[in-house]
């Protein structure tokens, strides 16, 4: 008898010891999981840091300050294309001052592109207009119209190329290149820091090939202006030029790109002439 509650306690003692060391270890066991889950919990806000400060790094290495933009632009000087020269203006003056010149008119289509684009896609610019819709290059020059540009002391002169005014005039190429030297010497002697762009015209299809007495269209005068621009090393954007690549790259017969009078773009003429004006000023010279 005695025996065998000597044998029920210790059992009882047993049971009671594997009860105390169980708990123990089930609670050694849970805090040790609750500090792995602590560790990782830390070196995923570790990584997650890591990861936000790289890509702030990424950002920050795509973003140039404006020093190192013009610092770039200085480099490459004799390559830019327009868009980036009047950028360069923008980054030296602020805000840099842009004047339309020419024959141009401000509530064209191509106005409308041109200025917006060049909004869009560099820094602060005033704009003023001192143009001369249909004005030619013998008009422009005795009516000393460039003295109205001086007086603005512009940074940027955006010279519309007034190519069928000089053909409706019925003038010869030798004195359209006389009248455009002089104005363009005029303005680069009295604004030598200023940056001089001739704009090509979009083509005119109803005056493609209808010749005055000279029998010139105004692809002739548009050329003889572009011998000029290229003598006295000034940049033209290339609109014309890039219209009628653009339309034959896309299989445009220039007809379709036009309404039915001829006189104004449809929509399809429209988009060539945005894609035209991007790729125009774009363009870099070659060095």
């Amino acid at each position: 008898m005695k025996k065998n509650i000597f044998i029920t306690i210790v059992l009882m003692t047993m049971s009671l010891l594997v009860i105390v060391f169980g708990r123990g270890y089930a609670s050694d066991q849970e805090e040790k999981m609750l500090r792995e889950s602590q560790n990782g919990n830390s070196r995923g806000d570790l990584a997650s840091q890591k990861v936000i400060a790289d890509k702030n790094v990424s950002s920050d290495t795509d973003t140039l300050s404006s020093e190192e933009q013009l610092e770039i632009y200085e480099e490459q000087i004799e390559s830019l294309s327009a868009i980036e020269r009047i950028d360069y203006q923008t980054l030296v003056h602020k805000p840099a001052v842009l004047t339309y010149y020419g024959d141009a008119d401000s509530s064209s289509d191509w106005y409308a592109a041109l200025n917006n684009y060049i909004n869009e896609n560099t820094g602060e610019l005033t704009v003023e207009n001192i143009t001369y819709p249909e004005y030619d290059t013998y008009e422009l020059y005795i009516e000393q119209t460039t003295s109205n540009v001086l007086a603005v002391k512009p940074d940027i002169i955006l010279f519309r190329m007034p190519a069928l005014a000089d053909k409706a005039r019925d003038i010869g190429l030798s004195e359209t290149n006389d009248y455009l030297s002089n104005i363009l010497t005029t303005l680069t002697d009295d604004l030598p820091d200023s940056e001089i762009i001739l704009v090509e015209p979009e083509p005119e299809i109803s005056e493609i090939n209808n010749l005055n007495s000279r029998s010139l269209d105004y692809r002739d005068y548009m050329n003889e202006m572009e011998e000029v621009a290229s003598e006295l090393g000034i940049q033209v954007i290339a609109i014309h030029e890039q219209f009628i690549t653009i339309a034959e790259e896309e299989g445009y017969e220039l007809t379709a790109l036009y309404t039915e009078d001829e006189f104004d773009l449809n929509e399809e003429g429209l988009n060539v002439l945005q894609q035209a004006i991007e790729r125009g000023v774009t363009t870099k010279l070659e060095e």
